[in-house]
């Protein structure tokens, strides 16, 4: 039997519409799924459809690569590293 241990893990999130980066404190336990909710909280931005018909979704980001899978934890995505840097991409499908 595996025993994970969960540590603190310090994430910065960079969004190119916003002034000032994300940054928090996370549990290496953390889903990729809940971190990206907390994040779009904190910019003040909602997923969907917009009153033109356009479809608006956020994807984060991590070394270029999407970030997919939600139920992936920030601690299987930063391994040894005690730091994530991720970015916040907009896409808009045109409705």
């Amino acid at each position: 039997m595996t025993v994970q241990t969960v540590h603190e893990l310090r994430v910065e999130v960079r969004y190119v519409a916003a002034e000032d980066s994300f940054k928090s404190e996370a549990k290496s336990d953390e889903t990729v799924g809940h971190l990206k909710n907390r994040v779009l909280v904190a910019f003040d931005l909602t997923e969907g459809q917009t009153p033109d018909g356009n479809t608006v979704t956020y994807t984060l980001f991590y070394d270029k690569k999407p970030l997919e899978n939600p139920n992936q934890t920030l601690g299987d995505l930063a391994g040894h590293h005690h730091e994530l840097r991720l970015k916040l991409v907009q896409q808009i499908i045109q409705g």
